[in-house]
């Protein structure tokens, strides 16, 4: 007997999905803004020429990126009430474990963008009399960061998906809303294909955007 797929309950479970996606924006976006602040910072201390900065850089970026980011999550949500005597929501625990996790490659993309560029560019730089701070804002990053678009772009893509990961702690974002309704409907199929959906419509230009940041990288290469 062949499976029938049935979505009559989309109507009435629209409002629902709506804010679960809702929420998974707002996660997204909090996640991206803070890991790349979060990279940058710790991608100039890796290239710290003074060890109690390169040292301490390195333990977390890989720490984080070679642990399973849901561990990271759960740990966060857990550990932080017992270290700090603080209740964190779930939300606030699942964009800090995203942001850490992230920043972790978000620090290597832009440790790698600027050892891309000439060491004489910072030559040239330090004759004309400029400090270490004024060379990267002015010279380094505004060519390296052309370099760093498309990781940035396919990492952003990454969060994008991994935000479903803050289900496991109890956000109502698109992923546990999908597993709420689909336990209610007995609809599981349906469901997951109706996210996927919302997934698209988020990852789509994403990834349209990076390819084309891509494809105009390689003809300047």
């Amino acid at each position: 007997m062949s499976y029938e797929f049935d979505f009559a309950w989309v109507p009435d479970t629209l409002p629902v999905f709506a804010r679960a996606a809702a929420l998974t924006v707002q996660i997204l976006l909090w996640a991206a803004i803070l890991s790349m602040v979060i990279g940058l910072i710790t991608g100039q201390m890796l290239m710290s020429r003074h060890a109690w900065l390169r040292v301490p850089a390195r333990v977390y970026v890989d720490f984080f990126r070679l642990t399973p980011v849901l561990f990271q999550i759960v740990a966060v949500f857990f550990l932080l009430p017992m270290l700090f005597a603080v209740q964190v929501p779930a939300f606030t625990s699942g964009v800090i474990a995203l942001s850490l996790n992230y920043g972790a490659f978000f620090s290597e993309i832009f440790r790698a963008g600027v050892l891309s560029l000439d060491r004489g560019q910072w030559e040239a730089a330090d004759a004309m009399g400029m400090t270490r701070l004024q060379t990267l804002r002015r010279v380094i990053y505004p060519q390296a960061i052309r370099r760093m678009l498309p990781p940035i772009g396919s990492m952003l893509i990454g969060l994008t998906k991994d935000t479903s990961l803050v289900s496991v702690i109890g956000v109502a974002d698109l992923f546990n809303t999908a597993q709420t309704v689909g336990a209610r409907t007995f609809r599981q199929i349906e469901v997951l294909l109706f996210i996927s959906l919302f997934y698209l419509v988020i990852n789509l230009p994403l990834a349209a955007y990076a390819e084309r940041l891509n494809r105009r990288h390689n003809i300047h290469v």
